[in-house]
């Protein structure tokens, strides 16, 4: 075992209860790598940044921790008691300190999004008289690394799962390690080969982090990784960046497929040593494979068919797929829509195909007895309120069972990020923060495109509208029940 102490932060967000898959990944790797002491701050039990109220809401934090974390549940779990869910009654930055001053780090990793860098910026600010190494890595770092020269002792782009334990190796041996791939500012190390990585280690969070609410129940969760990358363009997301990125500076690909014997290591991995009752199949886009990719993966999964939810695209779900689905354990498919205006979604947003599309796509789901989710983003650059209202009018067709809606926001290393900033609607320089609903859109939009005041008004009625909706069709809906047959009915 080698002896360097290393400490995971984790500056998330109240209420994003999911454990992120990243950190416990390269957990794995770290500790196959033979650096077993390793542990986890992780922000998302304590109430958020009481010393800065615009900046979060340490009160609806405060009012949720006093009624416990999901009240609005019925409580049927003999396990665990609701207090299990409370709030850490410390104060946020009081308890990381104590955390740094016990442990004694050698290093800190932190793992960064953009919506918590300055959550992060301020973390670090609070342990500036302790010694250790600091690392940061993610998404953000990947496209903005300037943000963080002189915050920190190294930026890693890319995939951290060999870079992270190599640069450990030559920390612990007192070297340096700026000559690294994937180490700012060097070149990236070509893309790794995903079905050589280690199973996911969920012993890094604590006990409540693997719990959370789903379907009016308290479901033990984690997530399994089928996929990295996807091979649409959506101009929102990160995915094309990566996967052009990846092919300039490495010429290799970014989207990879794991194997189902890969996949299946990990499920049992979770099943035998977490007792996982549901998992999170995440990918950027599930059902990207062929009809014989889907039936291996269905003739493997059938073997536990664990209670599960995932994501795709409408335009990939046949009949065929929703009623294997089904039969499998699918709790919940959540399909990106996006938009409800088809030549905006082609030339804006990225997305090609059509409406009739989506609607049967939905129709195939309540055929098979799927539960559905709709995603759907508001404010788009170039948005004017005749096109947002298509949004509306989409989904007022769709007849899922919840539906999404999001303002859009300029993150960095997204094509449409690039394309705001060319216009003028956002500055070059902004870094986006943890935002509440009510805190709108970052774009500034001349007439005819949305103001900041359209876009707050159509989220607001778009929500309102498809709540009151959702209460109908989820009364109707026969959902598969926690701890009960699949077939049942």
């Amino acid at each position: 075992m080698k002896n360097l102490r290393i400490l995971w932060l984790y500056p998330n967000q109240h209420m994003r209860v999911t454990p992120p898959g990243g950190i416990a990944i390269i957990s794995a790797c770290l500790k196959r790598a033979g650096y077993n002491n390793v542990e986890l701050f992780d922000a998302t039990w304590y109430c958020q940044d009481t010393e800065s109220p615009d900046f979060a809401r340490p009160d609806r934090d405060i009012e949720r921790s006093s009624r416990q974390m999901f009240p609005e549940y019925k409580w049927e779990r003999d396990d665990i008691p609701p207090s299990f869910f409370m709030l850490e009654e410390d104060d946020m930055y009081t308890a990381w300190r104590k955390k740094v001053i016990e442990y004694k780090p050698d290093v800190i990793i932190s793992s960064v999004v953009e919506d918590t860098y300055y959550l992060w910026q301020k973390f670090m600010s609070k342990i500036t008289d302790r010694k250790f190494i600091s690392v940061c890595g993610g998404v953000f770092c990947t496209y903005y690394p300037q943000a963080f020269e002189g915050k920190c002792d190294y930026i890693c782009r890319g995939e951290g799962d060999e870079a992270i334990p190599e640069l450990m190796d030559l920390i612990s041996e007192g070297k340096d390690g700026h000559h690294l791939p994937n180490i700012h500012p060097n070149p990236m190390r070509p893309a790794l080969n995903v079905n050589t990585l280690p199973p996911t280690d969920h012993t890094i969070f604590t006990d409540k982090a693997l719990y959370r609410p789903f379907q009016g129940k308290i479901i033990k969760i984690a997530t399994v990784e089928t996929q990295r990358g996807c091979p649409f363009k959506c101009k929102f997301c990160n995915s094309p960046s990566n996967a052009g990125l990846y092919k300039e500076e490495t010429d290799s690909l970014f989207f990879r497929k794991r194997t189902v014997e890969h996949q299946e290591m990990e499920i049992i991995d979770l099943i035998e040593k977490h007792d996982i009752e549901v998992l999170w199949i995440v990918t950027d886009t599930f059902l990207t494979m062929s009809k014989k990719g889907f039936d291996e993966w269905a003739e493997m999964y059938s073997k536990y068919k664990l209670p599960f939810f995932t994501q795709t695209r409408p335009e990939l779900l046949s009949p065929y797929q929703a009623k294997t689905l089904k039969e499998l354990g699918c709790l919940k498919l959540n399909m990106g829509v996006e938009h409800g205006d088809y030549d905006f979604r082609k030339e804006v947003i990225g997305r090609v195909y059509h409406n009739e599309k989506a609607i049967n796509a939905f129709q195939i789901a309540r055929d098979a007895g799927l539960s559905t989710t709709c995603n759907f983003i508001i404010g788009y650059p170039y948005e004017t309120m005749e096109k947002c209202m298509k949004s509306v009018e989409l989904a007022a067709q769709l007849g899922c069972n919840d539906t999404n809606a999001f303002i859009y926001t300029p993150y960095h290393g997204t094509p449409m990020r690039d394309m705001c900033v060319n216009a003028g609607f956002v500055d070059k320089d902004l870094i986006v923060e943890m935002r509440s609903d009510d805190q709108g859109s970052y774009l500034n939009m001349p007439a005819p495109y949305m103001s900041k005041e359209d876009i707050q008004y159509m989220f607001n009625n778009f929500v309102r509208l498809f709540r009151e909706r959702e209460k109908e069709l989820t009364s109707r809906s026969s959902f598969v029940k926690i701890g009960e047959p699949i077939h049942a009915g």
